[in-house]
């Protein structure tokens, strides 16, 4: 059994509320439940002393610890939260299994290092995440000198031995041992390699706003879509995803919505690799007509029951669900995102949806979540 612990009180020193922060327009707590429920984990437990996170962790499903007191100030230690959790729920877990926990302040932790942390623990290794390091450390005593290098020798690059240094991400072991011991490296440790660009670990407010600006440049990607053939068409629910899901409405009771020009242009980049794009939305409003015709879609509007609707239409063109994916973003797109080869959602997709999704965009509805995909094909097919 995979039990993934998430470590998170309301307090912090360094930054106020930290773990509320937003990286990408998505709260750090937000943004380790995202990750989490997408692992390969058994139970995903909470540990807070927060009432706004627990309302987050309960959106998602997780389970709630209440952390006490003593465990909830500055100067309590990361392993006393997780023995804590341990002894209140050990009772259900299988003496052999792995327990793990990961730290909402890594905003970029992969579902791949988390998957592969507990690989190692399941063998029986104490694993964390890490980044390749090759620089020479100086500690400051009563004045500055060199660890572990003389300062009269520099050695080359390749002739140091090779270094880690924890990202502070991820940490896995098994139960049995931690139990024991009562510490993260409770067994022999092993680190896993992680992309330098995204380990960071969020200390300070110019850390978090370096992770705002990497998030914009840079989100991890789920899925490798070159292990996937060419779709045929391509459906994607129009509120929320071909825009931001807000409506306005004039004096005159006339709804607009803003829509991205970027999907316009995605749709002939998408039909230069053979694939149609059909909007699919139970809106009945013009406005979905209007923007469907300047991109020069096809648009099934006012459905009821999309799967069914999609169906029908691929009978009639004789298509099938192995010719098609998906983009959806809330709760009457589940079905269909279930039976299409490959679906997508983008970043502020409804909790349901980001559960079920293959690949979660980097792109928020509405700031061009075709575009992206269109992007992501053309790069691949070179």
């Amino acid at each position: 059994m995979r039990i993934l612990i998430i470590p998170v009180r309301g307090g912090s020193k360094g930054i106020p509320r930290k773990n509320l922060k937003t990286v990408n327009g998505i709260s750090l707590v937000e943004r380790s439940l995202r990750v989490a429920l997408k692992s390969k984990v058994d139970q995903i437990i909470v540990s807070t002393d927060d009432k706004e996170i627990s309302d987050v962790a309960s959106k998602y499903g997780a389970t709630l610890h209440e952390r006490s007191s003593e465990n909830s100030g500055d100067d309590a230690s990361t392993e006393s939260v997780i023995l804590e959790v341990v002894e209140k729920y050990q009772i259900n877990w299988p003496s052999d299994s792995a327990v793990g926990f990961i730290q909402a302040t890594s905003p970029f932790v992969s579902t791949e290092t988390i998957n592969e942390c507990f690989d190692l623990a399941e063998k029986g290794y104490s694993s964390f995440s890490a980044k390749s390091f090759h620089g020479f450390i100086w500690e400051k005593l009563d004045k500055w000198v060199p660890v572990q290098h003389p300062p009269e020798f520099r050695p080359r690059r390749q002739d140091l031995n090779e270094k880690v240094v924890e990202t502070g991400a991820v940490y896995c072991f098994p139960l049995k041992q931690f139990k024991e011991k009562k510490y993260r490296f409770c067994s022999e440790p092993k680190p896993v390699m992680v992309n330098p660009i995204t380990g960071i670990e969020i200390d300070d407010i110019s850390e978090l706003e370096l992770a705002n600006l990497l998030a914009t440049q840079f989100e991890l990607i789920d899925i490798d879509l070159k292990n996937f053939r060419l779709p045929k068409i391509i459906f994607t629910d129009f509120d929320g995803c071909l825009t931001d899901d807000k409506v306005k409405v004039n004096i005159l009771r006339k709804e607009s919505v803003k829509a991205n020009r970027k999907d316009g242009l995605a749709v002939k980049r998408l039909e230069k690799l053979g694939i149609k794009v059909v909007i699919a939305t139970s809106e009945t409003n013009e406005v979905v007509e209007i923007r469907a015709k300047k991109m020069k879609v096809e648009a099934l509007r006012g459905l009821l029951n999309k799967q069914k609707s999609i169906s029908n239409y691929l009978e009639k063109n004789s298509l099938n669900w192995e010719d098609t994916w998906y983009v959806g973003n809330d709760v009457n797109d589940l079905e269909a995102m279930q039976k299409v080869a490959l679906s997508f959602c983008p970043l502020d997709a409804s909790t349901e949806v980001f559960k079920i999704a293959d690949v979660v965009l980097s792109k928020r509805g509405g700031e061009g979540v075709l575009a992206e995909i269109a992007s992501r094909l053309e790069s691949e097919n070179k």
